[in-house]
């Protein structure tokens, strides 16, 4: 399955400013306000429904209620510029210890991403995106591999969400794109990027497709409890780890 060069007009504006930004300061913000119109809302909204079908995550526990499936694809740029995904093998995802202490390196096999979701348009396009804005920093790539996850928080009366359970950290990739798919009924859930040297940089993603790109092997990051507002809360992420092959 492949995709088209972005268009030479205000998307592939906003895409070199978004770049500059990631080459200039390891990280980026995408808001909503741009991207939600780059798709049809009625695709959009049906990949966005696909969160309400994710398993239990096993593999956290001290009260996190946490949801997940994950799967992985294998981009590779051609001479025109357009991006081909090709499904990869399912496999137990893994991080050092070094990275996130909190699992010891185990490797933590999840439930697959759905076949008809890890090809569906709304994700292969966002993840052109994320590559695009990437290639400022890695003009020379051609390949990357491109784990996924889908992700949902819920944060209930009596207990808060917590997005991040590890605290603040690296995941060991060398990008990250974060897109924010759903939140309903949450307060809190802020973004923070630490920079060595700079302020940190505090955000929260709360409209859909509000979304970030980091250089994760040049910052930490983490993201502050959910608290349930409301009623349940729910924050829905789409998380693409981008490591170049």
């Amino acid at each position: 399955m492949s995709v088209a060069p972005l268009a030479p007009t205000r998307q592939a504006e906003a895409i070199r400013t978004w770049g500059d930004a990631l080459a200039a300061g390891d990280f980026v913000a995408l808001p909503a306000g741009e991207l939600a119109g780059w798709f049809p809302p009625a695709d959009l909204q049906a990949f966005a429904a696909s969160w309400t079908d994710l398993p239990r995550d096993e593999m956290v526990t001290d009260g996190v209620h946490r949801e997940r499936r994950y799967g992985r694809l294998m981009a590779t740029r051609g001479p025109a510029g357009e991006w081909t995904f090709e499904p990869l093998p399912h496999l137990a995802f893994q991080q050092t210890a070094e990275h996130i202490p909190l699992h010891e390196g185990k490797a933590r096999l999840f439930s697959p991403i759905k076949p008809e979701v890890l090809t569906d348009p709304v994700l292969t396009a966002l993840i052109t995106v994320d590559l695009a804005v990437v290639a400022a920093v890695a003009p020379e790539v051609t390949r990357f591999e491109v784990g996924l996850h889908q992700m949902r928080v819920i944060a209930t009366p009596d207990e808060p969400g917590n997005p991040t359970p590890e605290g603040r950290h690296r995941d060991g990739h060398d990008f990250i794109g974060m897109h924010l798919m759903g939140r309903v009924n949450c307060a809190g859930g802020e973004s923070v990027v630490y920079r060595d040297g700079e302020p940190q940089a505090r955000m929260t993603l709360t409209e859909r497709l509000d979304s970030l790109v980091v250089s994760d092997a040049r910052i930490t990051h983490e993201v502050t409890p959910t608290i349930a507002d409301g009623g349940t809360g729910v924050r829905d992420m789409l998380l693409v780890d981008i490591n170049a092959r």
